[in-house]
């Protein structure tokens, strides 16, 4: 990895990571969750569309490939942008950013199931018991203090964003292997601001909200940096040094994420949090790790 693709890596992994704390802004800032995700959704798609259209490649067509798009937004895209931001009503984001860490745990569990070169063995398994020891280890307080229910509810939310994670990454790589990296991303932004349009409109009613310029600038900063410019990185790094150097953003993503919280947002930072995150990042290393 040269120079450029360092500070490339770097970049994407603070955007990422940026993004957990912009979600906390925007709901401070009054904006409620489904209008948060859907205004993410909507300047991110802009970003995409205008960049696919600048590549000169077609938006895809057909009945079979709209589906398979549609099906990868909902379980990529839709729930858990969903499910994180409406768990941060509850928690902080340094522990939401930790707990979906957990991704590429739920990832070699499905890929087990669904992916016939992605077999279980020893050290998978080793690897999988370890990270979900982390994930325990943020769970425990809450399951004993009689006082936890929403901060729970709110860590059982980012862990299901996990699982929806996980489903998309394994979805697309057995059903959309061969599209270009540009024309998925945009396609499935693009159909997951349709997919949450109309809920929110009915449920949130966002014309009635009123959120300061700071959540409006943390939905901006989401859809263009954090979704748009961040999958330009992510495409340029994917090009110049391949997949799995580039999977490693996994690891940085959440150490970005509880620095800003700590700094910027004044979260405090226990020692069951870092704790979770040694285990969780031993164990993703440990369940993806090739010989």
């Amino acid at each position: 990895m040269n120079r450029r693709d360092a500070v490339l890596f770097v970049g994407l992994s603070a955007i990422w990571g940026s993004s957990f704390m912009f979600i906390k802004l925007g709901l401070l800032g009054g904006l409620h969750p489904m209008t948060l995700v859907s205004l993410r959704l909507l300047f991110g798609s802009l970003v995409m569309l205008g960049l696919l259209w600048r590549q000169g490649l077609p938006f895809p067509r057909g009945r079979q490939i709209l589906i398979a798009f549609a099906i990868l937004a909902f379980f990529n895209n839709v729930i858990p942008f969903t499910l994180i931001t409406w768990g941060e009503q509850f928690i902080t984001s340094s522990m939401a950013a930790i707990l979906n860490s957990s991704v590429p745990l739920f990832a070699v569990l499905l890929s087990h199931l669904v992916l016939s070169d992605e077999r279980m063995t020893w050290r998978r398994g080793g690897g999988v018991l370890l990270g979900f020891a982390g994930v325990l280890v943020l769970f425990v307080p809450d399951l004993l203090a009689e006082s936890g229910g929403n901060r729970l509810a709110g860590e059982i939310a980012i862990i299901l964003a996990s699982v929806g994670y996980a489903i998309g990454s394994v979805f697309a790589r057995k059903r959309l292997h061969g599209v270009p990296p540009l024309v998925l991303a945009t396609s499935q932004i693009s159909l997951a601001f349709l997919w949450m349009l109309i809920p929110t409109l009915l449920i949130e009613q966002p014309w009635t909200l009123h959120p300061s310029p700071l959540a409006m600038f943390s939905a901006l900063w989401l859809g263009v940096l954090g979704t748009g410019f961040a999958y330009l990185l992510y495409f340029s790094l994917l090009k110049n040094i391949g997949a799995t150097p580039t999977t490693m953003v996994t690891y940085v993503i959440p150490l970005f994420a509880v620095t800003y919280s700590v700094i910027f947002l004044n979260e405090p930072l226990h020692w069951s949090q870092v704790a979770a995150m040694v285990l969780i990042f031993l164990g993703v290393w440990l369940a993806n790790r090739r010989r």
